[in-house]
Parts: structure tokens; sequence; C-alpha cells
């Protein structure tokens, strides 16, 4: 009989284990970086690019990004009501009107969006901002497309500790302090997306242990990343990853095949 009870206990404390640790709160899993942490050296768009933004109806959508930010505030309050899967849905149905956001909504749209890439580290959410920043380039005037790509700048890398995530292709620099100490600069040089060619490049004095992502497009089938003469697996829709130690002058070789880019991008 103690012996029966005893089995009952056992398998009751792990169900109440399981339960737990399904309905743990979700953790983030990378997070933008701070302005002052990313150089831009110059913007997304190619130099000399004309901007068009005469004929199109923009509306408000408060109501509806009040509604996906009562969400995000409950994830950020650690209430336990926070729900992933109503936020997403409720992006996935706004996303059908982003033609016709006017230029607040954008700047909404680029935070929640954001927010769902750190938490879900979906690349669909990565190709969403860089969607808003070329789509946008037709809706809005060039002094507030220069406003969206200060707001989108935080997400071009995003970090968890060591685990470094490129999102967004642009000549930008990332620099921190590794948790073992010691700066790291990690530089992206590209003419991307009129070249198929993104270069990264380490800088730092002693070598550390890094994770590397990169963020390879849907569209990008028979895309390379190349690491001193090894290739890596990229596949479409997800991030390549690199493991490994990294030391002063190190570089990866990103190649993407532009014929196969779809619009908006230019």
């Amino acid at each position: 009989m103690v012996l029966k009870y005893g089995i009952v206990f056992s398998v009751l404390l792990f169900v109440i284990s399981s339960c737990s640790r399904s309905g743990q709160f979700p953790q983030k899993i990378s997070e933008k970086t701070a302005m002052n942490s990313v150089t831009l050296d110059h913007s997304f768009l190619p130099a000399g690019y004309i901007f068009h933004n005469d004929s199109v109806i923009k509306n408000d959508f408060g109501n509806e990004f009040k509604e996906l930010f009562q969400e995000k505030y409950k994830f950020d309050e650690k209430n336990s009501a926070f729900d992933l899967t109503n936020l997403e849905n409720k992006w996935k149905i706004l996303q059908n009107q982003k033609n016709n956001f006017n230029f607040e909504n954008v700047k909404q749209w680029v935070e929640i969006t954001g927010f769902l890439l750190e938490l879900s580290g979906n690349t669909a959410y990565a190709s969403e901002l860089e969607e808003i920043i070329y789509k946008s380039a037709s809706l809005f005037s060039e002094q507030e497309h220069k406003e969206i790509e200060k707001e989108i700048k935080p997400w071009i890398f995003t970090k968890n500790l060591d685990n470094v995530y490129v999102n967004l292709f642009v000549n930008a620099t990332l620099k921190y302090e590794h948790s073992l100490y010691g700066a790291v600069e990690i530089t992206q040089e590209t003419s991307y997306p009129e070249s198929e060619k993104i270069k990264l490049t380490f800088k730092m004095q002693e070598k550390r242990y890094i994770e590397l992502f990169i963020r390879i497009p849907e569209w990008a089938e028979g895309a390379t990343v190349t690491e001193t003469g090894v290739k890596y697996v990229a596949n479409p829709g997800t991030y390549s990853q690199i493991l490994r130690k990294w030391g002063d002058g190190d570089t990866v070789e990103i190649n993407f095949p532009i014929e196969n880019m779809p619009k908006p991008l230019p």
C-alpha cells in the first residue's frame, strides 16, 4: 500500500513539474542592441534613390495597434495572461493593411515586429523589417524614411550574451563587451541588395567564443556562407550557425542569389 501511494505521489509530482515547465513564462531568444552599440555607415537604400509618396492613401490604425501593445505590455509586466499565439495572430491580420499605415503606425509596426523577432527567433519577422525599409521608400518622404531606418537600427544585430544574430544586411558595425571581457567588433560590408556579397569581419584583442547566426532569406535558395574555406548550412528561412572561437581579422563571406530576390526589394 505504501509503495502504491508512493508511486501515485511520484506521478503527481511529475505531472505538476511538467505543467510548471510547459507553463514557464517565455524568454526572448535574443534582444535588440542599444542605439550606441551599432553604427550604421549609410542608408539601406542605394545612393540617389528617388522617393515616391504623393498618391498613397494612409490611414490611422491606432485602435489595432493598441490591442497589439496591450498584449506586449503583458509580457513586459510578466503577466501570466500573455499569449504569444494571440499576439502573432493579431500581427498577421494587421500585416495585410501595412501599405495603408501612416508614419506613426509604421514606427509602431517596427517596434512590435522587432519584439516578435526577439521573442520567437523567427526569421519571418526579420524579413518583415527588411521589407518595411524598402517599401516605405515608396510610401514616405526621405526624411521620414531616415527616421524609420533609425527605428529599425537596433534590430540589424540582436544578441543574447555572446549569441549574435545578423538579421539585416547593410554596412554597419556592432560593438559590445564579451561576457568574458574584452571588446568585440563585428563589421558588415555590403552593397546589398545591389550586390549578392556580404562580408563580416571580427575585431578583438583576445580570441573569444561567439555563436554567430546569419539570416538566410526565404527566397535565397542556393545561398552560401563560408568561413576559412568551410561552407556552412544555409537553408532559406533559417539562420546559418557558426559556433567557434573568433580572433582578430576573422571573416565570414555570404552570397545570396539576387536574381531570386522578390519585390519590393529593389
